[in-house]
């Protein structure tokens, strides 16, 4: 029973030294190392720290996570992430780089870096580096601390607010705009009066079109497009109907709301938008009739309708006030008699 016993604990013992035998054999394959780049720098400087672990594939290094700084003295500004490099000898290179500084001169030694392998630790070597002060000429007299200057404003310093006050600038005078137009029941987007009168405009358009014989040249899209536009134009002057943009039965919804009265010459303008409806959206091919029927359903819309203004001769205006001033006198003098 002894004899058990005692060959249990040498096989026990035995295992824990092949188990450490082989730790030491794997840590022996792997590499960690750290340096910087230079190991004497001045107050503030920023210099390179960089890690490397050479691990087997099939093995595991655990690399530490840093914090702020390393030590009291040595902060840690940036850090990258692991850069993994395979190597032709079946070994993983990993590095990890940091950009670390020192405010306080002298020497010092940052402490080894562990790295976590199977519960053990291997750590790196410690790094010894000197931080220098700013030397300072003392053969020179004291100077007052210069205050900053006075940087000078740039365009691109400026433009975001001059724009942005133009464009608050332009907003108000468009909303006073809008209200002023709404206060006086007027149209917010004016038209512009022609110089001559809608119908002459578009009566003369009307015969430019007639001596272009479009459709007698096959041009007979172009020919209803000229038209119709002929007559939005005439219908935009005339009536102040919006016909930009618009469809043939907005324009048509449009002179209704305006109360236009003669249904004859309603039904002879629908009957033209209509012809050019098909003609440019169905590819409809009208007959010779029909060309000059919508041609001259467009004369007779614009002739029936055509606005004209009547003014009084100077001699009858003269005399209305001659008139005007005698009754005004006879007036007075009745009230002076009574």
């Amino acid at each position: 029973m002894i004899r058990i016993l005692n060959t249990y604990k040498l096989y026990i013992i035995h295992l824990v030294v092949l188990s450490t035998l082989c730790n030491v054999v794997k840590a022996q394959d792997i590499e960690v190392s750290a340096r910087i780049d230079t190991n004497e720098f001045l107050v503030g400087d920023q210099i390179g720290l960089e890690i490397e672990v050479k691990q087997p594939i099939k093995e595991f290094v655990g690399i530490p996570i840093f914090e702020e700084e390393l030590g009291k003295e040595v902060e840690i500004l940036e850090q990258s992430d692991h850069d993994t490099t395979l190597l032709e000898t079946g070994h993983y290179l990993i590095k990890k780089r940091m950009l670390i500084t020192a405010f306080d001169s002298g020497y010092y030694v940052l402490p080894p870096i562990g790295f976590l392998y199977y519960g053990d630790t291997l750590k790196s070597e410690p790094i010894a580096f000197k931080v220098n002060a700013v030397a300072v000429d003392t053969s020179q007299a004291i100077k007052d601390i210069k205050m900053p200057y006075a940087a000078p404003l740039s365009f691109a310093e400026v433009f975001p607010w001059a724009g942005g006050g133009l464009g608050l600038a332009i907003l108000i005078f468009i909303l006073i705009y809008i209200i002023r137009k709404i206060k006086r029941k007027e149209p917010i987007i004016g038209r512009v009066k022609p110089r001559e009168p809608a119908h002459i405009i578009a009566l003369r358009d009307l015969s430019r079109l007639k001596e272009d014989k479009l459709w007698q040249h096959d041009k007979v899209k172009s020919y209803y497009t000229v038209l119709t536009d002929i007559l939005r134009l005439y219908l935009w002057n005339r009536y102040s109907v919006r016909t930009l943009e618009r469809t043939s039965e907005e324009i048509l919804d449009s002179l209704k709301a305006i109360d236009f009265k003669d249904d004859e010459l309603f039904n002879s303008l629908k009957d033209v938008f209509k012809t050019s409806d098909l003609v440019k959206f169905a590819k409809f091919k009208p007959i010779a009739d029909e060309h000059e029927n919508c041609l001259s359903g467009a004369y007779r819309f614009v002739d029936k309708t055509k606005l004209i203004i009547e003014e009084k001769p100077a001699v009858e205006e003269e005399v209305d006030v001659a008139l005007d001033s005698s009754m005004e006198a006879v007036k007075i003098k009745e009230e002076q008699i009574n």
